[in-house]
């Protein structure tokens, strides 16, 4: 393994990616974020899924969203009941044609919920199960170009990030909206660990 001596320390690196992210957020659409927080809080039960890193994003966004106070499940789990009308599912998918979402967003539809894809492409298989589609505008270009981002293997490192700390934020603004008190998170916080 060759060793450069220019390179940047990791606090260095964790800045570039926060300015990264910050550009990022200042491309995506505030109405689309308006319209997925009306959608969660109307839904019946909240049914998120991704795989691979951003599954671990939508197990932690489900985390939040059962913190809080809704009814919320991840696809797969024993305790996953049946999909419905007037439930939503969330599917995170960076490139909109990851396996298991796209099957399961197409279950959810057979059986009448809404469909929530977070994607970082528009015209993508899992949008078009959708009923509301909201971009987090990767693509190879704007990582290096308009991102200026310190990136990880690829694309797919700010999107999954991105995401995390959006979904996070956006838990955070339903406690503010909804009048909920944010220390219920800790009482619903798990003691089985």
């Amino acid at each position: 393994m060759g060793r450069t001596k220019d390179h940047r320390n990791v606090l260095e690196i964790v800045k570039a990616r926060l300015e990264g992210m910050a550009a990022l957020f200042e491309d995506m659409d505030v109405a689309s974020a308006e319209e997925l927080t009306g959608r969660l809080l109307k839904a019946k039960t909240v049914f998120v899924i991704g795989r691979g890193r951003s599954g671990y994003v939508a197990e932690s966004f489900a985390m939040r969203l059962m913190q809080m106070g809704l009814d919320v499940h991840v696809p797969g789990e024993a305790t996953c009941p049946r999909i419905k009308p007037g439930d939503v599912m969330v599917a995170i998918s960076c490139s909109g044609t990851t396996a298991t979402p796209l099957q399961l967003a197409k279950i959810a539809r057979d059986a009448g919920a809404e469909i929530v894809a977070i994607t970082a492409v528009p015209k993508s298989p899992i949008t078009e199960f959708a009923d509301h589609v909201m971009i987090v505008p990767v693509t190879e270009r704007s990582v290096v170009q308009a991102y200026k981002y310190v990136l990880g293997p690829i694309n797919n490192t700010l999107f999954e990030e991105a995401v995390f700390l959006f979904l996070d934020a956006l838990v955070y603004s339903i406690l503010e909206r909804e009048g909920i008190p944010k220390k219920r998170l800790s009482e619903r916080h798990t003691n089985l660990e």
